[in-house]
């Protein structure tokens, strides 16, 4: 009897592939684990896409506001009671120049320094300040470790009258229990003002004998400490190797009420002056060559190790700026709380380009921003002052960069979809993206840990028209539209990671992604 091969029977319809979504990035840049071991939320790339609790969106540009010759090296800005004022501090070569940048526009008048030598010459526009108001009003105060302290009553600018101490040596200023404190260059010393005093004689006090490591004065920091009994105000001087000597009480000069409360060490800061710490709440964060840490946090633990630090999942990125741009000067902690921003400014040339480092200072995800090629920033009034060559802008407040799109580059952390032996035969991809206007867009698939490259862009077709038909009887504000078109994809792995990459002048928000796929044997 002939044998007859065996009837296979197919169900019309039957599904062969098989879909999943995975959120988008939202646990923001992981530079610390494995990218085998990474959580599902994580990204291993993620430039210029800023992490929110729900999506992650193309961060914001900036609007052009002043114009110059030269580069801004540091921003001042004055808050007063009734007025506020923003002063970029500009090199131009051999000049030195402070400028009124309070108003949009070009700027070629000094009001301190310039060619004419204005108020003083200056030397230096590597400037630290500090507001204070006393009962003659709201004044500043300004230091650069060279030129003569400079005073700013919100009207005209003057030479500091402080006596006893050379104000040429002054390279930071702080305030602490209504009192004025400086810090001398190359020295263990500071000089503070009596109570509620811009001016006035000058007291010195030697910090010498306590720091055992040596090195000189980096930054005089304050913050506060919550307990049972109340507040407590601390005053804490931080040397170049990054030791902390921390006191508190009100007068450095009476033995009754003037306590060393803390002696520790953190790590080496990556800046002087101001410039390495920031106010965060009533604690304080200092960037330090491994890592931003919570000052307070290190007193408690009596050391500085890498699980307080805020930067803990991007430490091996800011060790390795150290090691390539830590010589350079344009190093900046600032703080945006109207952005919900923590960033870290990173002088990858001096005075000429720059990126940075940015936390949402609400859930704590980072990301990488390129494109900002800023030498300095500061805030004012929910402001975000930004110094570069040639201009001060205003930073995060437009979605281009002075009229440049914005590109961004999203790579997920690699998922098994629940089956870590099984292989995968990639099919499809569908961001998921809502957008207000035209944007260029790649996709990608990277499969066991391989890097296939970034994805082409091209123009996507979005809708431009009005979605109620015109019915209504104002016209259309363009409102952003979904997106979700699905794109061919070619990757078989076990190990999958979408990669996302947009260009766009729109606002545009990522919150998902789609994938389709075929499960294959488990040994393929």
């Amino acid at each position: 009897m002939r044998r007859q091969p065996q009837e296979i029977k197919f169900k019309p319809g039957g599904q062969k592939s098989s879909a999943t979504s995975l959120p988008a990035p939202i646990g923001g840049l992981n530079g610390r684990d494995s990218i085998a071991n990474m959580p599902a939320n994580d990204a291993v790339v993620l430039e210029n896409w800023f992490p929110r609790s729900t999506s992650v969106e193309v961060r914001k540009g900036y609007t052009a506001w002043n114009t110059f010759t030269g580069v801004c090296q540091s921003i001042i800005c004055y808050n007063g009671l009734t007025a506020r004022k923003v002063f970029p501090a500009v090199k131009n070569g051999g000049t030195y120049s402070l400028y009124d940048g309070t108003s949009a526009g070009a700027l070629s008048t000094a009001v301190v320094g310039g060619g004419g030598a204005t108020v003083e010459a200056l030397t230096s526009t590597r400037f630290d300040y500090a507001n204070f108001g006393t009962s003659g009003g709201q004044f500043l105060t300004a230091v650069n470790g060279t030129d003569g302290a400079l005073q700013y009553d919100g009207t005209t600018w003057s030479v500091s009258t402080i006596s006893g101490a050379t104000t040429s040596t002054f390279f930071t200023v702080g305030v602490y229990k209504r009192r004025l404190f400086f810090g001398v260059k190359n020295s263990l010393k500071i000089w503070y003002l009596p109570i509620d005093s811009i001016t006035g004689a000058a007291t010195a006090y030697e910090l010498g004998p306590l720091f055992k490591y040596g090195g000189s004065l980096n930054s005089i920091i304050t913050v506060t400490d919550q307990s049972n009994s109340g507040n407590s105000d601390y005053i804490g001087f931080l040397s170049t190797e990054g030791e902390v000597v921390a006191y508190t009480g009100a007068d450095p000069s009476s033995s009754t009420d003037w306590f060393l409360a803390a002696h520790f060490r953190i790590g080496r800061p990556v800046v002087k002056g101001n410039s390495a710490w920031i106010k965060w709440g009533t604690d304080a964060l200092i960037a330090c060559a491994d890592g931003i840490y919570p000052i307070r946090q290190a007193i408690a633990e009596e050391q500085a190790t890498a699980g307080i630090a805020v930067t803990n999942k991007i430490r091996n990125f800011i060790n390795q700026d150290v090691t390539l741009h830590g010589g350079r000067q344009g190093w900046k902690l600032m703080l945006h709380p109207n952005g919900q921003k923590l960033v870290l400014n990173v002088p990858t040339a001096e005075d000429v380009s720059a990126r940075q480092w940015v936390m949402n200072s609400e859930t704590g995800a980072w990301c990488k921003y390129t494109g900002w090629d800023a030498m300095t920033f500061e805030t004012s009034y929910d402001t975000l002052w930004m110094g570069m060559n040639g201009k001060m802008v205003k930073a995060d407040s437009d979605t281009t960069d002075g009229g440049t799109s914005i590109i961004c580059d999203g790579w997920q952390a690699y998922n098994y979809f629940g089956k870590r032996g099984q292989v995968k035969h990639m099919k499809l991809l569908r961001p998921v993206i809502a957008v207000d206007g035209a944007f260029n867009l790649g996709v990608s698939i990277n499969v066991d840990y391989k890097d296939s490259g970034a994805p082409y862009l091209e123009p996507i077709a979005t809708s431009t028209g009005d979605p109620w038909g015109g019915i209504w009887s104002v016209a259309w504000g363009g409102a952003a539209v979904a997106y979700g078109g699905y794109h061919g994809l070619r990757g078989v792995g076990k190990a999958i990671s979408p990669r996302v990459k947009v260009q766009t002048s729109a606002n545009l928000v990522w919150s998902a992604s789609d994938l389709v796929y075929e499960y294959g044997g488990v040994l393929a």
